[in-house]
């Protein structure tokens, strides 16, 4: 314990809210691939000003997209707090090209398929 009793634990390992621990577990998870398949290439995708496409279905594949939309559509069921996650652990991959490119598609392209779209686009 440190002072006045409150726990030596860092914030980063605690759950703060509004966040919860399925939010936690999503960061840990995005922290992990991010880590793993993001960062050691972000240097280079930022000199070429690219990144390959087959992280998007990739990302997919791992249920990083559709946060935050029903399971209905095929989302993932989970709220604007899971965006929120993907939004900041993207941010620390080293390259905001990568980020705001795989961002966009939860911010930007995906709300107006989801609320306007046919059943055959969702």
């Amino acid at each position: 314990m440190g002072a006045k009793g409150l726990p030596q634990e860092p914030a980063a390992r605690r759950t703060m809210p509004p966040f919860g621990e399925e939010h936690d577990e999503l960061r840990d998870s995005l922290r992990r691939f991010v880590a793993a398949e993001l960062a050691p290439h972000a240097d280079e995708w930022e000199r070429e000003r690219w990144f390959p496409n087959e992280l998007f279905p990739r990302m997919g594949e791992l249920g990083f997209f559709g946060l935050g939309k029903p399971t209905e559509i095929g989302g993932q069921g989970g709220d604007v707090l899971h965006e929120a996650v993907l939004a900041e652990e993207l941010a620390a991959c080293g390259s905001a090209g990568v980020a705001a490119g795989l961002g966009a598609h939860v911010a930007i392209a995906t709300p107006p398929v989801w609320k306007f779209g046919t059943d055959d686009q969702h």
